[in-house]
């Protein structure tokens, strides 16, 4: 992570310097004694990842400095200061500020925030990779070549074949799961995330919002759940008219449940109306989200 440190005070900043450096690893992309001398191009162009900005400076304050550069400044903030009024904080939140720190510096109390404000970061630029990797991928069925089957960036393209295989390449919520694996392997997940949380970081990348509401994480909820099952009934469909079906051996046991896989076949070869009829037992989400991230990363 880079840091820019906006500060009146030089032994502040040095002690910033020093907890950043030693403590986490960070790189310090830039100082400044007050607001007046940053804007937002200069620390885009400097790649800034955290901003950590004084309140009270003798020409322009932390807070009407943090006015001036958003939106434009696609880092994060931190706002540093001696003041503890209600008002004054509420104000820096207001104008985007992560967190508030105050003075006189506690060095265990800056290094559990910024590792916070660290990881909301790196997600934030996850987010960022996977909406533009999605805006590059075609709309076309591909899969992976030899020279690119280690990037992260062919999971979309490659999550299409499979998407395909499972009979719901275009269904609404085949976006959503899209993301969510890329998401996962840019995270290097090894345990899948609670549901809630999936939903939540999918919405985020489709609205672009930081923090989306909850009709709609909802509506990325019921279009996943929709979109497994349906795939459920391509799967067992295909394993009803011919158990041997290479798709169905592929996909069939691995993404669900060998029990309601019987159950849906049973109902299909009894009565073929039952075909498209949606089985009353809640299928298992969270399995089938692991195997479609799973097929990504073989």
């Amino acid at each position: 992570m880079k840091y820019f440190i906006v500060d009146d005070d030089p032994a502040i900043r040095s002690m910033l310097v020093n907890i950043l450096e030693t403590e986490l690893g960070a790189e310090i992309g830039g100082m400044a004694e007050d607001g007046n001398q940053i804007h937002a191009k200069m620390l885009n162009d400097h790649q800034v990842d955290i901003l950590m900005i004084d309140l009270l400076m003798p020409e322009r304050d932390g807070i009407e400095t943090l006015k001036a550069i958003h939106p434009d400044f696609r880092g994060k903030a931190v706002m540093l200061s001696q003041v503890e009024t209600k008002d004054i904080i509420a104000d820096a939140y207001q104008n985007k500020a992560e967190a508030y720190i105050t003075k006189p510096v506690n060095r265990l109390e800056v290094i559990s925030v910024l590792k916070r404000i660290e990881k909301s970061r790196r997600l934030e630029m996850s987010l960022d990779q996977i909406r533009n990797s999605l805006k590059l991928c075609p709309d076309e069925d591909s899969v992976w070549t030899d020279n690119d089957s280690n990037s992260s960036d062919a999971t979309p393209c490659l999550s299409g074949q499979i998407l395909s295989d499972l009979g719901i390449r275009h269904e609404k919520g085949a976006e959503d799961i899209q993301i969510i694996v890329k998401l996962l392997k840019d995270q290097h997940v090894i345990s899948i995330p609670p549901l809630k949380e999936l939903w939540k970081m999918a919405t985020a990348v489709k609205t672009g919002e930081d923090i989306p509401s909850r009709k709609e994480i909802k509506a990325t909820e019921q279009r996943v759940r929709r979109a497994i099952q349906q795939s459920f009934n391509h799967i067992t469909s295909l394993g009803a008219m011919d158990m041997t079906h290479p798709k169905f051996e592929h996909y069939g046991m691995k993404f669900f449940d060998l029990d309601q896989i019987q159950s849906r076949i049973n109902a299909i070869t009894t009565d073929y109306s039952n075909q498209d009829r949606p089985l009353a037992t809640r299928l298992n989400m969270k399995r089938f989200i692991a195997a479609f991230y799973d097929e990504c990363r073989l």
